[in-house]
């Protein structure tokens, strides 16, 4: 009885702390939705009946119609803030970036070395990390791993020919999802992982792994998205041990296996190399030549974190972004002929060979890769941590140090004032003629500031890569298998169809 007695009282201590909580936003004069004990406003998202991205997306849409230019928002008892007016989101990710300098991405370097990656670390260690890691995606960088890119790009073309004979369609983001682990395998790991012909193999295991939640794994972050402390204490890692181990171990091999052959790849592992040796490479060389301050040389651990990230934030949203562009060409012809005839116009002028300068040159493929982030942005959400209070700009309201910044990138994205019919696919939105015209900060598909992507000029050639190759050998037909309209997975924050995207691809 006692024990009944003392979980009623906790429930009802609880269910006052959680009630005063959710009056937080309305005493800053902050406007806030209707949160619900002891979800807040994200019910469900919690329970998967919808996903991040459409969740916020129908935040921004109702609120800017109530005239709205940022809102409140609670996570359980946590808060965040929503900000709405692209000028106010411009201004914290660029302006006032010294007021959330931080993502807010919980991180343990010493249990969990994976997670202390450039995309999750802050402050001075940030700056100095980002800086040496720059010159990796200089265009001379990009040029010199270009013909890599373009052979994992030529098997995937052959096997998308090979089960196109055998099925008549194909399931083209898993196809796609393969041919960015072989990229990325190749140029961050050094590593031939052929999971094009081998879609068992133990990248791709551990990459599809890597994107999987467990219920153990939904429990665990929400302990570490919590209650960070304590996280560490029980030193929780944000990945499975599994992968953890798995990605330490080939970048501890690979290093070893260079630094012991003296073997130098034009690659992003060969930079790993040298930050660790305590060199740098200079930004308009293709050999390392700079010496760096002594006692700023990554540890194997900081490297594989590096190489890690490289992977996690290359893999998925590449390869999805890709897949989605294929969809509309597919659904497009007259899109798609266009498309076709500058590739096939620009090669031959280029030998009938895909160089990375032909690539360059195919502006209206530019228009297409830019209309499919708009329409699908890879991170619909992302995230900022305030680190100093900011005081919004014409009110008397603050954000406090610690809260969370949702940036509603898939809200902008699809916002009717700035991009009119945004549900129809319309690369012309991004011609020389017409881009002048897009509203300043309304279209982030990469971040933008300080904190911006670092590796958006490699996704781009990857994607590109895929996207001529296609169009060149074969005509794109949209399959009936793919389910219409579009609806997303309700797991997850990177916008993914439910049923996926089958094409009909046919030799040319």
């Amino acid at each position: 009885m006692l024990l009944v007695v003392m979980l009623a009282v906790i429930l009802v201590l609880a269910y006052i702390y959680f009630k005063d909580s959710y009056k937080y936003w309305r005493r800053l004069g902050i406007p806030q939705l209707s949160p619900q004990f002891p979800f807040g406003d994200m019910a469900d998202v919690i329970f998967r009946k919808q996903n991040m991205g459409d969740k916020i997306n129908q935040i921004y849409a109702h609120q800017r119609r109530q005239g709205h230019d940022y809102v409140g928002l609670y996570f359980f008892s946590r808060k965040a803030f929503l900000p709405l007016d692209p000028v106010l989101i411009k201004d914290i990710l660029g302006k006032d970036f010294q007021h959330f300098y931080d993502r807010g991405i919980y991180y343990d370097e010493k249990n969990d070395p994976l997670s202390a990656h450039l995309f999750s670390i802050a402050g001075p260690k940030w700056k100095n990390l980002r800086a040496k890691l720059t010159p990796a995606y200089s265009p001379v960088k990009l040029k010199g791993m270009f013909n890599t890119i373009l052979n994992c790009g030529k098997q995937m073309s052959e096997v998308i020919g090979e089960i196109s004979e055998k099925q008549g369609e194909v399931e083209i983001k898993e196809i796609l999802a393969r041919y960015s682990t072989d990229v990325i395998g190749c140029c961050a790991f050094g590593l031939d992982c052929n999971t094009m012909r081998n879609p068992e193999a133990e990248f791709r295991r551990m990459g599809r792994r890597a994107f999987t939640q467990t219920i153990g794994d939904v429990l665990k972050m929400i302990v570490i998205r919590s209650f960070p402390p304590i996280a560490k204490a029980l030193r929780l890692g944000v990945f499975s041990d599994s992968v953890t181990s798995f990605f330490r171990k080939v970048v501890d091999e690979t290093i070893t296996f260079r630094e012991t052959n003296g073997i130098q790849r034009k690659d992003f592992m060969q930079l790993l190399v040298e930050l660790k040796n305590n060199r740098s490479i200079v930004d308009d060389e293709l050999e390392p030549v700079k010496q760096t301050e002594p006692g700023t040389a990554l540890t194997v651990d900081e490297a594989a974190a590096q190489a890690f990230i490289f992977f996690l934030a290359g893999f998925e949203t590449t390869s999805t972004t890709t897949s989605f562009a294929l969809f509309e060409m597919a659904r497009c012809p007259h899109i798609q002929q266009r498309a076709r005839e500058e590739a096939l116009g620009i090669l031959g002028q280029h030998g009938g060979e895909i160089t990375y300068d032909a690539l360059m040159e195919m502006k209206y493929l530019d228009m297409i890769f830019n209309e499919t982030l708009r329409k699908y942005p890879p991170a619909p959400v992302f995230l900022r941590k305030c680190t100093k209070s900011y005081r919004i700009p014409n009110t008397n309201a603050f954000i406090e140090e610690g809260q969370s910044v949702l940036i509603p990138c898939i809200g902008l994205h699809r916002d009717p004032v700035y991009f009119p019919n945004p549900d129809l696919f319309d690369p012309e939105r991004f011609s020389d003629q017409n881009k002048s015209k897009v509203k300043d900060g309304t279209y982030i598909p990469f971040g933008s500031g300080p904190r911006n992507c670092i590796g958006m000029r490699f996704a781009m050639i990857q994607s590109k890569v895929a996207l001529v190759l296609s169009l060149v050998h074969y005509e794109l037909r949209l399959s009936e298998r793919t389910q219409l309209p579009l609806k997303m997975e309700t797991k997850g924050i990177i916008l993914a169809p439910i049923g996926g995207l089958w094409i009909e691809f046919k030799h040319r």
